[in-house]
């Protein structure tokens, strides 16, 4: 399990909060405001019964009075205003909040480190996501309940010890046991919230898995696979569900016990001044109601302690996209040419301690039409991927353009190359968006010249909105020839330097592969690489790249041979 670290978490949820410094200010402002009010009220009526006191037997109250109650009340009515004032700062809060961590997954997914996250299933990852909500609501209790309750227990105790320096101990040991309550609970707390929260999302991604894979549990005959595991996750989230609920009753009633002894001893002590004539009846009855302030502020504290815990699990969850490492890039701008030359020396790349590719050497010229051949294990779809710029964190050099490819902004250089590769997945938007990514630049007419290319123009006819037409998510409902051929267009209209293809014939018809093979390799000035183990497509190539077992076989020139 790994290692909880509350102080660290914190540090996050204070760099986080310090982001809305402006409106933290001003919420932390009128807290202290209305808690001065808040705490002036019993001073107030202290005064209201000093004087009711001396005008007894009187017909009418005297204008002091008046003016006093006055006062009480427009301090409970701009209290009321404080706190809806406060509560249009959290909501701005809330909204900068949820508008920033949209932003941020939409902008750091797409450039997440394939390889580092490649032990995550990303669908669950990105469920953290859901975890904003949360944070939202708990952030917003943190900032109006926590403040406010520090603020009248600190000004609370100064004002006891105006009346008698006793209520100096009272202050102290009150301070000391919630001190001790927050230093042993609240780690233990944070962890077992923390766990809870994890395996929340490890049944989350396994009913997901169970969603994905419909047809095959739906077959498992008398086996329940699905349901066992269920059962075992359960099991962890319930112990430490258990675990938590445990700590916040141990917390609550550390509470009860202490409100107890300290309401007890102190109308004890209140009685016992009050009777020696340390005090008046007016100041007995202010300290007991500041008592009750300061012992409901605690109250509220520790209360708060399960919104402490919402709040820093779900910036550690949500930190699991955020934290996550992203593609490194350079600053260098691709500057288009008539193709992109490529030159690999000692190339090497692996997972962990799997090698994949070990040192590759070879050297691509612009325009040239290469293939790439080997059986399953050989690493040529890595290769690919390496290419695409997908996986950086190779051994060796690798070069377009005489550049090393990480010295490229990553986004200049996608920009001039197609890419299709085999798990690209069509996704929940329209056709149009599908197609394009969003290029204001392409044009109708260019899509229908790819479609008949590729085969796509009956599927195109029959769609009832045309470009339109909502796409459901990896293109369910959808052939797999189709789902292809919208790939393979997408990755031509982009007029690339390169185009980068992953058996890209593999699901077309043989009626249409010639024609699609014709236009590749009529293409001028494009570097086309393309894995494939059709030898007809490797004979018509410039090279050919044969891999075994993540090294190079032998590299053939077919163009020359014939």
């Amino acid at each position: 399990m790994e290692k909880i670290n509350i102080s660290k978490s914190l540090l996050k949820l204070f760099g986080l909060i310090r982001l809305e410094k402006k409106e933290i200010t001003a919420l932390y402002l009128l807290s202290i405001l209305s808690g001065l009010i808040q705490l002036s009220l019993p001073l107030g009526i202290q005064a209201i019964i000093n004087f009711a006191i001396v005008a007894s037997g009187k017909t009418k109250l005297p204008a002091s009075m008046w003016v006093l109650i006055f006062l009480v009340v427009a301090g409970v009515l701009f209290t009321g205003m404080l706190k809806i004032s406060q509560m249009k700062i959290v909501e701005k809060i809330q909204q900068k909040l949820f508008t920033r961590y949209a932003f941020e997954f939409s902008h750091r997914i797409p450039k997440l480190n394939i390889k580092k996250i490649d032990t995550y299933h990303l669908p669950e990852l990105v469920n953290r996501f859901f975890d904003i909500p949360t944070l939202q609501k708990s952030i917003a209790k943190l900032l109006l309940d926590i403040p406010t309750a520090v603020i009248q227990l600190f000004f609370g105790l100064i004002l006891l010890s105006f009346y008698n320096s006793v209520f100096i101990v009272f202050g102290l040991l009150l301070l000391v046991i919630l001190y001790l309550i927050l230093y042993i609970s609240s780690p233990k707390g944070f962890e077992a919230s923390l766990e809870e929260s994890n395996y929340k999302y490890d049944i989350a991604g396994w009913i997901q898995e169970i969603a994905r894979g419909i047809k095959t549990f739906k077959f498992s005959n008398k086996y329940n696979l699905h349901l066992d595991k269920t059962n075992e996750l359960l099991k962890g989230y319930l112990t430490y569900r258990t675990k938590h609920f445990e700590i916040l009753k141990i917390q609550y009633w550390s509470l009860i016990v202490f409100k107890i002894l300290i309401t007890a001893s102190m109308l004890i002590v209140g009685g016992v001044l009050l009777i020696q004539q340390q005090i008046n009846i007016g100041q007995f009855i202010a300290a007991e109601i500041i008592i009750l302030t300061v012992l409901n502020a605690v109250e509220k504290l520790i209360v708060s302690l399960e919104t402490v815990y919402d709040v820093l699990t779900s910036v550690e969850k949500i930190n699991k996209i955020t934290e996550k490492p992203i593609e490194t890039e350079g600053s260098y701008e691709f500057v288009a040419k008539k193709g992109i030359s490529i030159e690999a020396k000692s190339l090497c790349f692996g997972f962990d301690d799997i090698k994949v590719l070990n040192d590759l050497n070879f050297s691509i010229l612009s325009g040239q039409r290469v293939a790439i051949m080997g059986d399953g294990d050989s690493g040529k779809t890595v290769l690919l991927r390496i290419l695409t710029g997908a996986f950086q964190d190779f051994d060796g050099s690798l070069t377009f353009n005489q550049v090393p490819i990480n010295n490229y902004k990553l986004d200049s250089l996608r920009s001039h190359i197609g890419i299709y590769l085999q798990k690209q997945d069509i996704f929940s938007a329209t056709l149009w968006e599908n197609l394009t990514l969003g290029n204001p630049d392409i044009k109708e007419h260019e899509v229908l010249n790819i479609f008949k290319i590729v085969g796509l123009q009956d599927f195109f006819g029959a769609l009832k909105y045309g470009f339109d037409t909502e796409m459901e998510p990896t293109g369910k409902k959808l052939s797999s020839s189709v789902v292809q051929k919208i790939l393979i267009t997408r990755a031509l209209l982009n007029k690339p330097e390169m185009l980068l293809l992953d058996e890209p014939l593999k699901l077309i018809a043989e009626d249409h592969k010639q024609t699609l093979q014709n236009y590749l390799f009529g293409l001028k000035d494009v570097t086309i690489v393309i894995t494939t183990k059709d030898h007809e497509i490797a004979s018509k190539c410039d090279l050919v790249i044969h891999l075994e077992k993540g090294g190079i076989k032998v590299i053939e020139k077919p163009s020359q041979s014939k």
